[in-house]
């Protein structure tokens, strides 16, 4: 943390300086930001995408006995089923975004439940990853019955 602080701009600093700073966030570099005892990063998003990147979504898919599938993500709970693997995978993705939305808008009371906290880096990942992206994203695994 000794290394950011010392790459730190005071926030009264990046305030006079909003246009410049911005710039610099898209085009050089993250910015760092101290504003009394706050400590902010500033990154654009393809950065971010970068960061986020390792993240995966892990899903065990089942074929259920009518023929359906099954996907249930290990890391979130979220399970969804469609007639093929492809519908159900697209269900899937589109609950994840709904999922990552709801925590997003409700985040105060999201990021501080204990079982929903870890989720914090796949809502970032579900929101700035573009659906063709994030679906192969999506990695499948045998689901055990």
């Amino acid at each position: 943390m000794i290394a950011v602080e010392q790459l730190s701009r005071s926030s009264t600093e990046v305030r006079k300086e909003w246009s410049s700073t911005i710039d610099a966030t898209v085009r050089v570099r993250p910015q760092f930001v101290q504003r009394t005892h706050d400590n902010i990063t500033m990154l654009n998003t393809v950065m971010l995408a970068e960061l986020m990147g390792s993240y995966k979504i892990h899903a065990a898919l089942y074929r259920e006995p009518d023929g359906s599938y099954t996907a249930s993500v290990d890391e979130i709970d979220v399970i969804e089923n469609g007639k093929t693997k492809d519908e159900c995978l697209d269900n899937l993705l589109t609950a994840l975004k709904e999922y990552a939305r709801d925590y997003y808008e409700e985040f105060d009371y999201w990021s501080a439940a204990p079982n929903r906290r870890a989720h914090l880096p796949y809502v970032i990942k579900i929101l700035t990853t573009p659906d063709a992206m994030m679906r192969r994203d999506i990695l499948c695994h045998d689901g055990k019955n």
